[in-house]
C-alpha cells in the first residue's frame, strides 16, 4: 500500500470533536454514583460482554441519556491462556472453545458454536449501538494468521447482525498488536489491505506495552504509526492509553479520539497472556490503589501520596488544587480516587478540545507538557524524611528514583515534541474527527413520537 496520507481539509479555525469513549471495567457501581451526581459527563462508553448482566442499570441510564454503548466482545482475551480463566470467562460464548480457549476454528461461517450468531444476537437484545469486532492480540505466538481470520469473522458479524434486526448497529475494527510491530509499514500496509473495504466505520488500536510511561522515541514512532493508518479514511481511536500520551496522540493528529477507563485501562500489556496464569489471589486483597498526580501524568499509592505531601512543598506540588475536582485536596483525592479522576479524564480532553485543530500542538506543549515537566522537576527534589518512610513502609530511595526518572522522560519528551512540531507544516494531514451516531435509545425515542 501506497504510503502517501489522505488529507481531510479543515479550516484553521475548526474545532473538531474528540472522541473519548469511557471503558465502564470493574468500578460500575462507583461510575453509577458518578453518573447520578452528574460527575460522568459521558456520552460514549464501553462495556464488556462478561459484565454487561451486571450492569445493565447503569448502562440503561446512560443509554436514556443518550450515550453510544460499545461493546467489547472480549474474543481476544477468551483465546490467551492467561486470561481466559478471568472475568471474560463470563462472556456469553466463553464455553464455545475447547478446554476454555476460543480458538480460530470457532470464527468459521459454518462454526457449530456459532460465536459469531451469538455476538450478534446478545447485540441485538442488549440494544448495542457499535460493537467492536471480534479481533485478537496479532503477538499471540500460537496462531500466526489472527488477521486473517478477523477479517473474515468481521464481514460475519455484519451479516449475522442484518440476519438478527441488527442492521442498525455499527462495527468498529480493533487492532491488537505490540507497539514495536505498528512500527513495521509491511505490518500496517497488511492490515490496511484486509481492513479497508470491511463494513467499519472506525479502527481502534490497542497498543501493547505503549503507556503513561512511554519515552520519547516510543512516542514519536507511535504518532508516526498512527499517522501511517490515516490511508484507510477512517477515524482511528487511542484504546486503553490515558494520560499524557493520550492527549499527545490527540493534540498532534494521530488519534480522533482515546478510549480508557476511569482509573484503570489507560494502558495496555499483553506480553504475560501467553504465560501460565498467575495464582488467584486468596487473601481478600487485590492491587493498592494508585491515584494520579494531576498534570504530572503519573499516579502514587495512597502512602505514596501521604509521604510525599509531608515534605516541605510537597502539598502544592501532589495535592488536587483544582476545587471544581477535590474542594479539600488531598483528602478528596484519597476519599474518592474514582471522582478524580474522571474530572482530570474529561477536563483535560475538554480543554484540548476547545482549541482550534492547528494549534493544539502548541497548546500541548506550552500547557499540559510544560505543566508536568514543572511538577516532575519539583516533586524529585522533594525531601521526605526516613523515617516518615520508614513509618509508611516505603522505601524512599527507590521511590524518588521513580519520580526522578520520570522528570527525566517528560524533559525528553517535551524536547522530542517541540522537534516534531517545528519539523510539521499547517497541510500536515490529521485523523479524521469521528462521525457522531444516533444511538439507539434516540432512535427508539423518535420513533415513539
Amino acid at each position: 500500500m501506497e504510503t502517501k496520507i489522505v488529507p481531510f481539509p479543515m479550516t484553521a479555525a475548526a474545532k473538531p470533536r474528540l472522541a473519548q469513549f469511557v471503558r465502564i471495567g470493574e468500578a460500575h457501581k462507583k461510575l453509577a454514583d458518578l453518573h447520578a451526581s452528574g460527575r460522568l459527563p459521558a456520552d460514549r462508553v464501553v462495556v464488556d460482554a462478561s459484565r454487561l448482566r451486571h450492569q445493565r442499570e447503569l448502562i440503561e441510564a446512560l443509554q436514556d441519556d443518550g450515550a453510544e454503548i460499545v461493546l467489547d466482545t472480549e474474543v481476544a482475551e477468551l483465546a490467551a491462556p492467561s486470561k481466559v480463566g478471568g472475568h471474560s470467562r463470563h462472556a456469553p460464548w466463553a464455553s464455545a472453545g475447547d478446554g476454555g480457549l476460543v480458538g480460530p476454528e470457532q470464527f468459521e461461517a459454518d462454526a457449530a458454536s456459532d460465536v459469531i450468531g451469538q455476538i450478534a444476537r446478545f447485540a441485538v437484545s442488549s440494544r448495542i449501538d457499535t460493537v467492536l469486532a471480534p479481533t485478537h492480540y496479532l503477538g499471540d505466538p500460537s496462531v500466526t494468521d489472527w488477521s486473517v481470520v478477523d477479517a473474515r469473522a468481521c464481514a460475519l458479524l455484519r451479516e449475522a447482525l442484518d440476519r438478527e434486526g441488527g442492521q442498525h448497529i455499527a462495527i468498529d475494527y480493533p487492532i491488537i498488536a505490540p507497539h514495536t510491530q505498528l512500527n513495521s509499514d509491511a505490518f500496517r500496509g497488511g492490515l490496511m489491505r484486509m481492513i479497508v473495504d470491511l463494513p467499519v466505520e472506525n479502527v481502534w488500536v490497542r497498543a501493547s506495552g505503549l503507556g503513561s510511561d512511554a519515552g520519547p522515541l516510543t512516542m514519536k514512532r507511535y504518532l508516526s504509526a498512527m499517522a501511517g493508518l490515516h490511508n484507510m479514511g477512517k477515524p482511528v481511536i487511542a484504546d486503553q492509553l490515558g494520560g499524557l500520551p493520550g492527549l499527545v496522540a490527540m493534540a498532534f493528529g494521530a488519534a480522533s479520539g482515546v478510549a480508557q477507563g476511569i482509573g484503570e485501562r489507560e494502558r495496555f500489556d499483553a506480553r504475560a497472556w501467553y504465560q501460565p496464569p498467575p495464582p488467584r489471589n486468596e487473601d481478600g486483597f487485590g492491587r493498592a490503589v494508585r491515584i494520579g498526580i494531576p498534570g504530572l501524568g503519573k499516579s502514587a499509592t495512597i502512602k505514596e501520596l501521604e509521604l510525599l505531601v509531608s515534605a516541605r512543598g510537597g502539598r502544592k506540588l501532589v495535592a488536587c488544587g483544582d476545587r471544581r475536582c477535590c474542594p479539600h485536596g488531598l483528602k478528596d483525592m484519597i476519599d474518592d480516587p474514582r471522582r478524580h479522576a474522571a474530572y482530570q479524564a474529561f477536563s483535560s480532553v475538554r480543554a484540548l478540545e476547545d482549541v482550534p485543530h492547528l494549534s493544539r500542538e502548541r497548546y500541548l506543549l506550552n500547557g499540559p507538557i510544560a505543566e508536568a515537566d514543572r511538577l516532575a522537576r519539583g516533586i524529585k527534589q522533594l525531601k521526605p524524611s526516613e523515617s516518615e518512610a520508614a513509618l509508611h513502609e516505603i522505601d524512599l530511595s527507590k521511590l524518588m528514583k521513580r519520580f526522578h526518572d520520570h522528570s527525566r522522560k517528560v524533559e525528553k519528551l517535551r524536547t522530542t515534541l517541540e522537534r516534531i512540531h517545528e519539523n510539521r507544516s499547517d497541510e500536515t494531514p490529521r485523523a479524521r474527527p469521528v462521525a457522531p451516531r444516533r444511538s439507539n435509545s434516540q432512535e427508539e425515542g423518535e420513533n415513539r413520537k
